[in-house]
Formats: C-alpha cells, structure tokens, sequence
C-alpha cells in the first residue's frame, strides 16, 4: 500500500468532512488516477459522494457505477448509489438498486436491512403503479425488467 495515497486519502476524507467537496473531489481523483481499484472502488464511491454534493450529477452517478463494478455486492456502495437514484434518478433504476441492495442483505441475513429495503421497494412500486403481486413477483425472482 502507498504511503503515498493514504496520506492522500486523509486528507481527502478532512476535506470532505469540512464540506470542501471540490477539493476533497481533486485528491480522490487523484487516487484513482493512480490507482482505480484503491481500497476495492472506495475512492470512487467518495468521490461519487463528492460531486453529487457538488451537483455534478452525471459525475457522481459515472463514480457510483464504477466503485460498483470493483465491490458489486457491496451494502454500502449499493445504498449509496440506492439513495443517490433517489434523489436523482429515475424510479426504475432505484428499483433495481434497492433490489440488488436486499440479495446483499439477505446474503448476510441483515434483518433491520432487509426490513427497511422491503419497505422502500414496495413504495417503489406504488410509486411506479405497479400491483403488490408485481412487485412481490420481482422480488421473490429478482426478475428485472
């Protein structure tokens, strides 16, 4: 490990949590550009996190979706991007997200998770005029569009 890049990352994390978000953005590319894949995508999804609170949209979701192909069954990086399509996305894309959130959750037996998830999917399909049965059918068989 680079000392290097963690010492990049510190400051990194300092400047996010100041609310500094384009310049803790600057740092965190940096990583990536030297190394993608730093602490499996945990640099992208922070720096995800930064240009969303920064409003660069397309950047963020671009960010999201990378750090996910390095962690896909991550519960963090997915309700992260989860919650950015709910701000930002459209319905069906969120659906999709939560429902890859509750496979990950189910696999670790996270209860309160799940519980939550389930909650949100079925407001999802409300939301996207779908019946109970349709929803209940996608996720028992995870079955995407």
């Amino acid at each position: 490990m680079s000392h290097h890049l963690v010492e990049l990352e510190r400051k990194a994390r300092a400047l996010k949590i100041a609310g500094r978000n384009a310049e803790a953005a600057e740092l965190y590319s940096a990583i990536v550009e030297e190394q993608p894949d730093w602490e499996h995508g945990t640099a992208l999804h922070l720096l995800a996190q930064c240009y969303e609170d920064s409003g660069q949209l397309e950047l963020a979701e671009e960010n999201y979706r990378a750090a996910l192909r390095y962690e896909p069954a991550n519960d963090i990086f997915l309700g992260g991007f989860a919650s950015f399509l709910y701000l930002h996305g459209n319905p069906e894309d969120e659906f999709r997200a939560y429902l890859d959130l509750l496979v990950v959750e189910k696999r670790s037996r996270f209860e309160d998770g799940i519980e939550r998830t389930m909650i949100g999917l079925k407001a999802l399909g409300a939301k996207l005029g779908w019946s109970d049965a349709r929803v209940a059918e996608l996720i028992e068989g995870k079955r995407i569009f």
